[in-house]
This record gives structure tokens, sequence and C-alpha cells, in this order.
């Protein structure tokens, strides 16, 4: 993705700003998580925003209705499962930076 680099860099932040907030405990895990799920979510839009008019392109090739339906439900399904991996990986991400930032001392 084009615009990779820059929610690295993100998530670095929120990591060095929320260093006090971001701690390896279920509060700092789910804080960590929701800071992503909300990042990541605009990530996977931006994902969708470019990808659909081939997806569209390809729907219309589909040979019946029910075709289409499942080619719509499988892309609905690679979408969340791209938010869902990405979710969890920069919301550890954030998590390792976070305890980077704190001195690595306390998990």
């Amino acid at each position: 993705m084009q615009f990779h680099f820059w929610y690295i860099l993100i998530h670095c932040g929120l990591g060095v700003v929320g260093y006090k907030v971001f701690l390896f405990t279920n509060t700092g895990g789910l804080y960590a998580a929701a800071a992503a799920a909300l990042v990541q979510g605009y990530a996977v839009w931006e994902i969708h925003r470019i990808a659909r008019p081939r997806f569209e392109a390809s729907l219309r090739r589909a040979a019946s209705h029910k075709e289409r339906q499942e080619m719509i439900g499988g892309y609905r399904t690679r979408l969340a499962r791209t938010w869902f991996f990405r979710l969890c990986i920069y919301s550890l991400l954030t998590l390792i930076v976070a305890w980077a930032t704190r001195g690595g001392t306390r998990l």
C-alpha cells in the first residue's frame, strides 16, 4: 500500500505519546487495540476506495446473481480479515513503542 509508511509513523507516535496508557496489561492492550482499530479502519477504507473500481469491473463479468453475491461476500470477508490483521499488528507495534519509550523497565 502506498501509505503504509505513514501508518507506521502514526502508531509509533501513538506509542510515544501514550506511553503511560499503552501498557502490556489487559486494559493497556484494549486501549492500544481501540486506537489501532480506529486508525486501521481508515486505512482499510483507503484500500476499499482504491480496490472498489476493479472489484466492480469483475462483478460485471459475473454470470449470475448468486455468483455476484458470493463475490461481494468474499470481498467483504477479505476487507474484514485485512482490518483484523492490521489491527493486531499495529496494536502490537504501539505497545512495543510505548514499552521502549518507558525504557523497557515495566511490561
